[in-house]
């Protein structure tokens, strides 16, 4: 199937993706179980209860051939491999013109015109005007409708005598007229307005993703773009850095008390763009899928562990006490090392950066029955209330981050919730301000494949 093919029904299908069709038809299929319920239960109580001269038992039956026929449906759908969406449209198409067979015979058996059930033919015409892209198939059904019920009307009108009548009396040509009317107007009046509805919906839906695609485009062009900026400025600045490391160390002692101050103070701003160089490279990195998921499996709690003292240093020079309450039991699990240490990273690295000296930095696992994780809590500088639910978001900083720590990105804990959130889990922060805050990574644990389905799920989206 060639690719504009594939664009042309993507476009038209009244679907998020065009996979969910599948589902969509098995959706169909089990609604037919209920109908077929429905029948062989309400069947035999009427059969009891109301004295009426319809065919009981040729409904009863023609129920037992629509069960058959919807067992040999979930067998196609489950078994048979559809090579493409116009196949898969094609089986939905005989199962809307089979059911109206079907059905035909269910009015006819059940008092034909005389009952007013036989409007249950509409169903199969919005089903087929909700499914279908155009004007033609839908058509094409409410009129083989409409031909269905006008055939055996004829047929019942002509041979009385072979007919299933719900009254004692037979049906005026009149009532008979006036019914086919209505039906007629309401068939096709209805399937009139589905479709435009839905063409008009397929029409915006196809707007959307495409503004949609656009948008993406224009995302990845902005990581592009970023990381191409910091790869440029890293080098550089490295430079500055050293440069200002060669003076400091040379002719610190030659240099006056105010310019050797000034040395200080360019050299730890110049650390700190480059730190700032690094998250802007990660993070592009990450959401253009460059960085890979590396699946391990490892000591949960070892694992962390040696996260955390990367950062003792840091913490030492800072003058603040950082705290690991290590598990209990050695606890072995899966996981993505490349991403969960991100996550671990920025969090410490955040708690570090915002916390006063003579503060505490702690960082304490946890793995139980259904989830595991950990959680970081300082005694710093906290997040305003108001600001609780903007921290997440690109290139957000409060309003005494950015007094504490002038220089930072805003990309740290956006990265961080979207991994989390890439692997089931969840964030949350509590914070109070001027006390400290606390941040609390939940991921579910769930079968050890789901990280490689993850992983190759990701690898073919690119």
């Amino acid at each position: 199937m060639s690719k504009s093919k594939k664009n042309r029904v993507a476009n038209y299908l009244p679907f998020q993706t065009v996979a969910t069709l599948k589902d969509r038809l098995m959706w169909y299929i089990n609604l037919r179980w209920i109908a077929i319920i429905g029948i062989i239960i309400s069947v035999p109580i009427a059969g009891k209860m109301l004295d009426l001269k319809i065919g009981f038992n040729e409904i009863i039956n023609t129920s037992g051939v629509l069960f058959g026929i919807n067992i040999i449906y979930v067998l196609i759908i489950r078994h048979l491999k559809f090579k493409n969406e116009f196949q898969e449209l094609a089986f939905a198409e005989a199962q809307i013109v089979v059911d109206l067979l079907l059905l035909s015979f269910i009015v006819h058996f059940s008092g034909g015109i005389g009952n007013p059930f036989f409007f249950l033919y509409i169903v199969q015409v919005i089903f087929s005007g909700i499914l279908f892209p155009g004007f033609v198939l839908p058509y094409v059904n409410a009129l083989i409708a409409a031909l269905l019920l006008t055939i055996w009307t004829f047929v019942e009108h002509v041979n009385p005598a072979g007919s299933y009548n719900l009254r004692n009396e037979p049906i005026s040509l009149s009532i008979i007229i006036t019914s086919l009317a209505a039906f007629y107007i309401i068939n096709f009046a209805g399937i009139y307005i589905i479709n435009n509805f839905m063409m008009s919906y397929r029409s915006l839906k196809k707007t959307i993703d495409e503004k949609n695609a656009l948008l993406e485009k224009s995302i990845k062009d902005r990581n592009k773009a970023f990381r191409f900026a910091a790869h440029e400025l890293k080098s550089p600045m490295i430079a500055i850095q050293s440069t200002l490391e060669v003076v400091k160390s040379l002719y610190a002692e030659e240099l006056r008390k105010e310019v050797r101050n000034m040395v200080f103070k360019a050299e730890k701003r110049s650390s700190q763009v480059i730190d700032m160089i690094k998250e802007m490279i990660a993070v592009t990195q990450y959401n253009l899928k460059i960085e890979k998921p590396v699946i391990e499996e490892a000591n949960f709690g070892e694992w962390l562990g040696h996260v955390v003292k990367q950062y003792n240093a840091f913490a030492v020079n800072k003058r603040i006490e950082l705290v690991y309450d290590n598990l209990k039991k050695d606890i072995c699990t899966k996981l993505d090392a490349n991403g969960f240490e991100r996550v671990a990273a920025n969090l410490i690295n955040n708690a570090l950066r915002y916390t006063r000296e003579g503060g505490k930095v702690t960082v304490t696992p946890f793995f139980g029955e259904e989830k595991f994780g950990f959680s970081v809590r300082d005694t710093g500088i906290g997040i305003p209330k108001e600001d609780l639910n903007k921290i997440f978001e690109e290139f957000y900083r409060s309003k005494n981050a950015k007094e504490a720590e002038q220089l930072g990105t805003g990309l740290g804990l956006s990265l961080v919730k979207e991994i989390v959130q890439f692997y089931g889990g969840q964030i949350f922060v509590n914070s109070e301000l001027g006390k400290g805050s606390e941040f609390i990574v939940e991921i579910p644990i769930i079968h050890s494949d789901y990280f490689e389905e993850q992983k190759s799920a990701e690898e073919l989206s690119l």
